[in-house]
């Protein structure tokens, strides 16, 4: 009788679990009852949503899986408002006006704040004559064409606002990362992104914003797409909190210390600065010497002010010989 029996208690118990299994999610405490979101699998994948989905609950946002009459917010990617409204149709939905009808970028800056944002008119979904989650007329949409900018950032015009600050930041760290391991390669591959991110005149929100943009390797899309999800990189914070990155990140801070060196201490066991200086063994070069000597003066920054005085001494001479010459201070310099 026992072994008759014991199979089919593990049969039920395996279909037990595998019924159970979907709902996993519905472990996660919902913080925002009012807001019952549903996001379109239509143009998305259903990878992708299953992502969303779970990244929401977890940021405590009810979220579900088939589309019903509790519903709130209605999320979707890649759609026009009348796709949505057409898909909805087809859901047998007679009142399409009592969901709100938004673009993913609400989800997922909702996610990045880790609460409820509202529902501005730049998220919602509009009819065909404006702008899709912009509610700007299609005629006044900034001209900005992807295939059409450079891979050469000489022939980018790039100004000082950044409107994608948390990407570039990320393709920096990981670029110096890539850096002190002599990985010329993807060192490159995110300084250029970084510089592509820079110059555009716009915050990106979406993937869709950087399709045909050059520079965009698959290392640097998975940043960004995880930045856009979660609102940071887990890769740059791993590198950030990497204790080798950190004692390279103060070696190379020193005038006349490069990675090579940097190397060399750290397999010596030296982890700061402190530590090479107190260490009586060490042969400095003379440009090294200097960098110490002069640490505090060379890390901080020039002000505004010393930059002026130098400016006024510097035109002072140059228009003593030449009256009609044109002085103009610049830039900065990675020592």
């Amino acid at each position: 009788m026992d072994r008759i029996r014991t199979p089919a208690v593990f049969s039920y118990k395996k279909r037990q679990k595998k019924m159970h299994s979907p709902n996993l999610s519905c472990n996660y405490e919902i913080k925002f009852n009012t807001f019952v979101i549903f996001i379109m699998q239509r143009k998305m994948g259903m990878t992708r949503r299953t992502f969303l989905m779970e990244l929401a609950r977890r940021k405590g946002f009810r979220v579900e899986t088939e589309l019903s009459d509790s519903v709130t917010h209605v999320v979707a990617e890649n759609n026009s408002y009348l796709e949505v409204l057409d898909w909805l149709r087809g859901q047998a939905v007679g009142d399409s006006s009592r969901f709100e009808l938004l673009d993913v970028s609400w989800l997922t800056a909702c996610i990045e704040a880790g609460r409820p944002i509202d529902s501005e008119m730049k998220y919602r979904l509009m009819e065909q004559d404006q702008s899709p989650a912009l509610n700007i007329p299609t005629s006044e949409v900034p001209s900005f064409i992807a295939s059409k900018v450079s891979q050469y950032s000489c022939q980018r015009k790039t100004t000082l606002k950044n409107y994608n600050k948390k990407f570039t930041d990320a393709f920096e760290i990981m670029a110096e990362s890539y850096e002190f391991k002599e990985n010329e390669i993807f060192c490159l591959e995110f300084l250029r992104a970084a510089s592509v991110m820079k110059f555009l005149p716009f915050p990106v929100t979406r993937m869709k914003d950087i399709q045909g943009l050059p520079c965009m390797g698959d290392r640097v899309r998975d940043v960004i797409e995880e930045i856009i999800e979660e609102g940071e990189s887990s890769r740059a914070k791993e590198v950030l909190d990497d204790e080798r990155y950190k004692s390279f990140k103060q070696f190379t801070s020193v005038f006349g210390v490069g990675v090579k060196t940097s190397e060399k201490w750290y397999r010596m066991g030296l982890r700061t600065l402190e530590e090479v200086k107190a260490d009586k063994t060490l042969k400095l070069s003379k440009m090294q010497k200097a960098g110490f000597l002069y640490y505090e003066d060379l890390v901080s920054c020039v002000s505004k002010a010393e930059a002026d005085a130098v400016t006024s001494i510097v035109k002072n001479t140059v228009y003593m010989f030449l009256p009609d010459a044109l002085v103009t201070i610049t830039g900065g310099f990675r020592r």
